[in-house]
């Protein structure tokens, strides 16, 4: 028992083991009005200030109720309670409306929170939407945060085949994390336009809890939040050495 403490509250403990504590001792509403990713808008406004979220076009209560006829020519459908229930829709005269409202029906019948052990899912009164099209390819930045302090930032680079994920410091220095991939091996990735505006939303919108990552996309202009992420990779968030493992846990501060 004191061997199993010193490593998950000591700073043996890694990453994961840190992860699956708060899943089970820190599962609280709040991280599920975070995780809606309906809620997230208004908490976003609260906040930040403004709303910097996609924008929702539509709300809908059951996919009988998707009216193809008052949507765009595009648009991404989605569920707000979980992870990757999503549908983009490019054309919507390519759509094959039938098979999209059965994959949307079988999402509403998932308790996402029972289903991926992430019990803040849960508490998620279960909705279809349909948010604006802003493209594909985007730049999407990962901060890592801790009690409101972001202290690593990654981003997923593909080319062709192959995907790598750089990691870096708050003054966009490159680590050298080999977590969940490789890092690319030219290691820079140019600095985001607006990183520095990036650092402050990512404070603000982390203050309330032990750990959260805050995704956001960088558009032409502007920046949007994708999602808070509350268990990154159900927890299975591995690299390639237990140190660099401890390293990323270290700032989840978990006591006795």
């Amino acid at each position: 028992m004191k061997k199993t403490k010193e490593l998950l509250y000591g700073k043996f403990g890694t990453f994961e083991d840190k992860l699956n504590w708060l899943v089970i001792h820190d599962t609280n509403k709040l991280k599920g009005i975070c995780s809606d990713k309906i809620l997230l808008h208004y908490y976003s406004k609260r906040k930040i200030g403004k709303d910097i979220c996609n924008k929702i076009l539509k709300i809908y209560h059951s996919e009988k109720d998707i009216d193809i006829k008052e949507l765009p020519s595009q648009f991404v459908l989605k569920a707000n309670h979980g992870s990757g229930f999503n549908i983009i829709v490019e054309n919507k005269t390519e759509l094959n409306l039938t098979q999209a409202k059965i994959e949307l029906m079988n999402w509403m019948n998932i308790d996402y929170g029972v289903m991926g052990a992430e019990f803040h899912y849960s508490f998620i009164n279960n909705k279809i939407y349909v948010e604006e099209y802003i493209g594909k390819n985007l730049k999407n930045y990962k901060f890592l945060c801790y009690n409101g302090k972001p202290k690593y930032v990654y981003v997923s680079i593909k080319e062709g085949e192959n995907k790598y994920r750089n990691f870096y410091d708050m003054n966009w220095n490159f680590i050298n994390f080999h977590c969940m991939s490789e890092p690319h091996p030219k290691n820079q990735y140019p600095k985001p336009k607006f990183f520095e505006l990036m650092k402050e939303y990512s404070i603000l919108l982390s203050k309330d809890f032990k750990f959260v990552r805050v995704d956001l996309y960088e558009l032409e202009n502007e920046i949007r939040l994708g999602e808070l992420t509350f268990i990154p990779m159900n927890s299975f968030f591995y690299c390639k050495n237990k140190e660099q493992e401890i390293e990323l846990a270290k700032e989840i501060i978990i006591k006795n």
